[in-house]
């Protein structure tokens, strides 16, 4: 027996835990294989079969597929002995399927391998972007918004110098550009699927904002989120922190030494507010975890001191004096006006400094020694 089903995204097609019987067949759309709330693969190929390993080694399913996309799946529900009995040309196909996968397996297996000592120190090294565009102003765009989190910038300009790069390398996140001529954009990313180097590594679409058509075309293929020219850098950064799973209060907050630095951006939007805000008391728990008693605010940067920005910081500071926390403080901050700083609650005895060294010199005195300054 032979049934057509559609599903819709988030349906499961096949769940764990069961015995299965037969296999599956995709006729269109995207799906993913999930263990444990990670995605452990994708497939996207129309005529792909998939779910028969449950019947062979009968085994019950230690993984759900789930629809990604909206899509089409055939399920041959028959065994598989008695489906190969009457069409043999289904086994060689089973075969060869069978056999991808065990290739694809050994070939991940031996990256791990050789990567193995020195795993831990690439770790290190922070989040590695590659950007496939062949426009060099949206290269050099990008590298400057992704400078601010210190993130290195790999580019390259068609599909071919793109999978030479993932041959080579591994990447945190990989950019497409959804205008690359001859619906370049949607067959690569169909590539960087059978790449061990990138298989779990998500891939996003880059689309011209307005673009309706771009946009369903990346997400039915796959691309884990878009992002849109001209680039926002506040929104952009936002797409790469949530598709990489990293922490997007980093750009603000971070932990120096024996200090917390709170660094303000230039611009102060309402986006970057309501991100603030809601990592705000987040931030200050992990600092109490950290047994860390020293703050830096670094408003320096900022390129108009407004409501907003006299708001965020009073708000930090309020939120640390209700606490009663033995926290002491500074704030970097230059001009005329740097001394109003003061004047918020819970900032009438931090520091006004200069730049960071004069507020890391600052919280290393004794508070006896400062108030006999």
């Amino acid at each position: 027996m032979i049934r057509l089903q559609e599903y819709q995204p988030g349906d499961v097609v096949l769940p764990a835990g069961e015995l299965g019987k037969g296999f599956c067949i995709l006729e269109s759309g995207v799906l993913e294989v999930v263990r444990d709330s990670k995605v452990l693969s994708e497939i996207d190929m129309k005529g792909s079969i998939f779910g028969e390993l449950s019947e062979i080694l009968g085994l019950k399913r230690d993984a759900n597929i789930i629809a990604k996309t909206e899509a089409k799946v055939r399920h041959v529900e028959e065994s598989v002995a008695d489906i190969v009995r009457k069409n043999p040309k289904v086994a060689i196909k089973l075969i060869k399927t069978l056999g991808r996968r065990l290739y694809r397996m050994n070939r991940i297996a031996a990256k791990e391998i050789e990567d193995k000592d020195t795993h831990n120190i690439s770790n290190t090294l922070g989040v590695t972007v590659l950007v496939v565009d062949d426009k060099p102003n949206i290269i050099r765009q990008l590298s400057d918004i992704f400078q601010r989190s210190e993130w290195v910038v790999k580019s390259a300009s068609d599909e071919a110098s793109a999978l030479r790069a993932c041959e080579d390398s591994t990447f945190s996140a990989i950019l497409i550009s959804m205008a690359l001529p001859n619906d370049t954009a949607v067959d690569l990313r169909r590539k960087l699927k059978t790449n061990h180097n990138v298989l779990n590594t998500p891939v996003i679409g880059m689309i011209v904002k307005g673009d309706e058509v771009a946009q369903k075309k990346a997400l039915d293929a796959g691309f884990a989120d878009c992002v849109t020219k001209p680039f926002d850098a506040n929104k952009t950064e936002a797409v790469m922190y949530k598709v990489m799973n990293l922490d997007s209060s980093a750009r603000y907050f971070k932990f120096v030494d024996d200090y917390l630095f709170f660094k303000l951006p230039p611009e102060l939007s309402t986006f970057v507010l309501d991100d603030i805000k809601e990592n705000m008391d987040k931030r200050i728990r992990n600092t109490i975890n950290e047994g860390i008693l020293k703050l830096i605010i670094d408003v320096s940067f900022l390129e108009e001191v407004d409501e907003n920005a006299i708001e965020i910081v009073g708000e930090f500071a309020e939120k640390i004096e209700d606490m009663k926390l033995p926290m002491r403080g500074a704030i970097i901050a230059t001009g005329e006006d740097a001394d109003m700083w003061n004047n918020l609650d819970g900032c009438e005895e931090w520091g006004i400094c200069e730049d960071l060294d004069d507020a890391k010199e600052h919280l290393a005195k004794d508070p006896e020694e400062l108030e006999e300054e």
